[in-house]
């Protein structure tokens, strides 16, 4: 299959990655693992490499059974037959590969394989083909399907949390996405808080108190959904009811859609990782998540939400529709 084609195919499955168990994608998949494996070290490995980049997010969702392993061998075997590669360049485009520089691979990969072709990159074709720069990005690529798994590539937020992101900052702030289950929605943050490792619990927290002040405007009139963010939220205070600080302050949080934000950003390590590189001018994270203000705000929810409940039952035995 030509270059072109194979690079349309790439792009269609890192567009469409949501796509779970696409027998179509699967065998895309092991087919560009298959070439990499085959010799992982060659001339083309560049190609290959670039193609499970641009199929990560993918491998990282919902792929077939078995295509993870095919492709992670693959990858694995490129690192290691590259990464050590003599070179006497200072710096490597993977360096600064971050996650929306991959709408550009297809393009770029078609640029790499022309040399007639117009090159605009911030980097020279020499340092994209160079051994080290192609191991990088199949570091990356295993970054991608396993998040944390190497230490020299730029955090990125997990495959999916923007998308989360993006959901609920429409929700919140009033716009829906269309098909999205606002109950169901907001249900779910609670699940996610009550099921959250230690170290993702502050996140996660931010997250339910976000929607929190959603759910106890009038935007909310099922008391189940209330029930449970409060079930989630009294299941979380005691991890932090008790702690004290030494802050003379503790920062504001932005608007909801930001505090939810926020919160995707910081339930995972990677994003905190992230937030941490990226942290001129914003609140060190000891104080942001400081268990003295979680608290404060988890008991402000509480109250919010509870009266919101009352006031829902208090119409529903008087009759009331609103």
């Amino acid at each position: 299959m030509p270059l072109d084609e194979l690079a349309r195919s790439w792009e269609e499955i890192r567009k469409g990655y949501d796509d779970a168990l696409n027998d179509t994608y699967d065998r895309t998949v092991l087919d560009c693992a298959a070439r990499l494996a085959a010799d992982p070290g060659g001339e083309s490995a560049h190609v290959w490499t670039i193609g499970l980049l641009m199929m990560a997010p993918y491998l990282a969702w919902a792929p077939g059974d078995g295509v993870v392993p095919q492709a992670r061998a693959a990858l694995e075997a490129a690192d290691g037959a590259l990464r050590d590669r003599p070179c006497a360049h200072g710096t490597h485009p993977y360096r600064e590969h971050e996650a929306e520089h991959d709408e550009d691979l297809a393009e770029q990969l078609r640029g790499l394989s022309d040399e007639s072709a117009v090159w605009e990159q911030n980097h020279p074709r020499e340092q994209w083909l160079c051994p080290r720069n192609v191991a990088g990005l199949a570091r990356i690529a295993l970054d991608i399907i396993e998040p944390g798994s190497a230490a020299d590539v730029p955090p990125r937020l997990p495959v999916g949390a923007q998308d989360t992101i993006d959901t609920l900052s429409a929700l919140l702030h009033g716009y829906p996405e269309p098909g999205t289950d606002i109950d169901e929605e907001i249900s779910c943050q609670a699940g996610e808080l009550r099921s959250a490792k230690p170290a993702d619990r502050p996140g996660r927290l931010l997250v339910v108190i976000a929607v929190a002040w959603y759910a106890a405007s009038d935007f909310v009139r099922n008391t189940s959904v209330l029930d449970e963010l409060i079930a989630a939220l009294e299941e979380t205070l005691p991890h932090h009811a008790a702690a004290t600080c030494a802050h003379d302050r503790h920062p504001a949080l932005p608007s909801s859609p930001g505090t939810a934000a926020l919160g995707i950003m910081l339930s995972t390590s990677p994003g905190r990782a992230l937030y941490e590189r990226d942290r001129a001018h914003k609140a060190p994270l000891e104080q942001l998540l400081c268990p003295v203000a979680l608290a404060d705000l988890t008991k402000a929810s509480l109250r919010a939400l509870a009266a919101r409940r009352d006031e829902l039952l208090a119409r529903a035995e008087n009759g009331a529709d609103r």
